[in-house]
């Protein structure tokens, strides 16, 4: 079971109407470009860099944007995301496990509260 799993039939229909408004070829770039900055969040992660860190941070806020275009900040899909994790949290989705969601998610917050 993946996190696809864990979105209402009506946030998997939102999601596919929001996919399909992209070509091929944007949706292959967005794709490396957030791949990219997992990457990078990943190694921050596996080299104890703490999520406060200004770098980690800015990485976290361009994920966070990346994931908008597609959710708009959607409240309810954030929480599928989170129980996926929390009920799944040694599984990897698009390489993020439990502890590599909550360094991000914290990462995140910090974006919040800052001007980077």
């Amino acid at each position: 079971m993946g996190v696809w799993d864990y979105f209402t039939p009506e946030q998997q229909e939102k999601l596919k109407k929001r996919i399909e408004q992209f070509s091929h070829e944007e949706l292959k770039k967005m794709r490396k470009e957030s791949n990219e900055v997992l990457s990078k969040l990943i190694t921050g992660f596996d080299q104890g860099i703490p999520p406060e860190n200004t770098k980690i941070i800015r990485l976290a806020k361009l994920l966070a944007e990346s994931q908008a275009v597609f959710n708009n900040e959607d409240p309810e899909i954030e929480k599928a995301i989170e129980r996926f994790h929390l009920e799944n949290p040694t599984k990897k989705d698009h390489g993020i496990n439990l502890e590599i969601y909550q360094y991000i998610e914290k990462a995140k917050s910090y974006s919040s509260k800052t001007s980077l």
